[in-house]
């Protein structure tokens, strides 16, 4: 297991919720930097800001028995050999906790002449390892509630060397396993461990897919809002000076999502929130300007109500069939979320590649065997075709060496044989005869019959033209 693997399983049985850490600003005393960043997000809309600011922050002085009990708990886990490699490392985890909880702040602030009745703010500080553990806190998220319900949830987000888009979730939003509790009066937006869950989504392969498909698969048109949403040059130019994990250098992956609009059905709102990890002061209002754009279009979407179209239908039991008859079973789009969801959560040690591997996998396809590829030798590969005969060791042909070859056609001859059945030349004959040379005389004097014998199965070679010309000169002599 990758040790970001066990990192992840070490931080699942630790059980650590940060709103348990949280009490009111007007009761206890925020940190520094608590309140610089409330000071500063609140000085943005100042002008519209109408009755009291409620703020509440990370405190350990309050929880210290609470977080001793933690610290106890993961001493106990640190235990384990599984850990072994990473040890020396989550030693320091806890210390890095208490940094965390300080970095943590959330105000609700009421507003007027908004999308919104309130708006909220929230650091977004996180626990990030690789080789050693660090706490970033740049990151910021601004979020609220509009009246309205949109027909599905839609996210923002950037690819690398593509323009950003808005996409639909097909599906449901990949939650982590974390369930709301429905019985709670308060609004969804000012329930910290809910918001906390919707923005660690952005990070889920999951959430991350639903903007590849529809930009890969869809070719980024086809559903009407983010059709809508696209359109709008103001709206797309405010949310491309955003800053994700990529930009921050955060996230190693091509894909970023940063921002959403969450319908809440039973309450007939849409909770719409937007994040930026920049590292420079004007992420204050460049988050704020983005989340309001995006409100105020989302209240102007053609069609804000569900309606039947869009909702996805379960189809009807035994609707796909084998040819036999056999009846196929069909699952939804939430159904395979949460099915994917099951298996992240239940098997931890399920394998996972980098991007660097899955590049350095491409390379070996294209350019030779990959490491690890079964290779035969020339006996295994013949062994390998016996079998396939069925078991059968049949030999391969040779050469008879007992039977020569005729030295004129190259007909086999058996033993015994005296001439060739096929050319009559002699057995025995030699494959090559010396140049006979006669003179005109000697030629003259045997017979025809004899040459004629003298040639069958020889071959002679034919007589030179220099030669003939010379008989010729000494004929017309005489």
């Amino acid at each position: 297991m990758s040790e970001q693997k066990l990192f992840q399983v070490f931080i699942n049985k630790l059980e650590f919720d940060l709103a348990d850490y949280l009490v009111s600003g007007e009761e206890h005393e925020l940190t520094d930097f608590q309140k610089k960043m409330i000071e500063s997000a609140t000085s943005i809309m100042k002008d519209n800001i109408i009755g009291e600011i409620k703020s509440f922050g990370g405190n350990l002085k309050v929880n210290d028995e609470k977080f001793k009990e933690l610290e106890n708990s993961a001493n106990e886990e640190l235990q384990n050999e599984e850990y072994e490699d990473i040890k020396k490392e989550l030693k320091n985890y806890t210390k890095k906790l208490r940094e965390l909880i300080e970095k943590t702040c959330v105000v609700i602030i009421p507003v007027k002449e908004m999308p919104w009745v309130d708006i909220l703010f929230r650091t977004v500080p996180r626990i990030t390892f690789d080789k050693k553990l660090e706490v970033l806190d740049n990151a910021i998220a601004f979020y609220g509630e509009i009246k309205c319900v949109l027909s599905r949830s839609m996210i923002f987000g950037k690819m690398k060397g593509e323009q950003p888009l808005f996409a639909p979730i097909m599906g449901t939003l990949d939650l982590g396993g974390y369930k709301l509790d429905e019985s709670q009066k308060m609004p969804k937006s000012q329930i910290f461990s809910y918001v906390s869950a919707i923005i660690n989504s952005f990070d889920s392969a999951i959430t991350k897919n639903h903007l590849a498909k529809y930009h890969e698969g869809y070719q980024r048109h086809g559903d009407p809002i983010c059709d809508f949403l696209i359109k709008d040059n103001e709206l797309m130019n405010s949310m491309e000076r955003i800053t994700t994990g990529i930009e921050s250098d955060r996230l190693s992956s091509d894909i970023a999502v940063c921002s959403i609009a969450f319908p809440q059905v039973a309450d007939k709102t849409t909770l719409v929130l937007v994040t930026d990890e920049g590292k420079d002061p004007n992420k204050f209002s460049r988050c704020f300007e983005a989340l309001l754009r995006f409100s105020a279009e989302c209240c102007n979407v053609p069609s804000q109500q569900p309606h039947a179209p869009v909702q996805m239908a379960p189809q009807q039991p035994g609707a796909v069939r084998t040819p036999g008859g056999q009846e196929l079973k069909i699952w939804t789009a939430e159904e395979l979320a949460e099915e994917a969801q099951k298996r992240m959560t239940t098997q931890p040690d399920t394998p996972t590649w980098s991007e660097e591997e899955l590049s350095k996998f491409a390379a070996e396809r294209g350019s030779g065997i990959p490491e690890g590829m079964e290779v035969w030798t020339e006996d295994e590969l013949q062994k390998l075709t016996r079998k396939r005969q069925g078991g059968l060791d049949i030999p391969e042909w040779k050469e008879d060496e007992s039977m020569k070859g005729c030295v004129k056609c190259g007909y086999s001859l058996r033993p015994g044989w005296s001439r060739c059945p096929v050319c009559e030349t002699p057995v025995g004959t030699k494959p090559e005869l010396e140049p006979i040379e006669k003179t005109k005389e000697e030629v003259s004097e045997v017979p025809k019959e004899e040459l004629m014998e003298e040639s069958k199965g020889v071959d002679t070679e034919e007589p030179k033209e220099e030669p003939l010309e010379e008989v010729k000169e000494e004929k017309e002599e005489e």
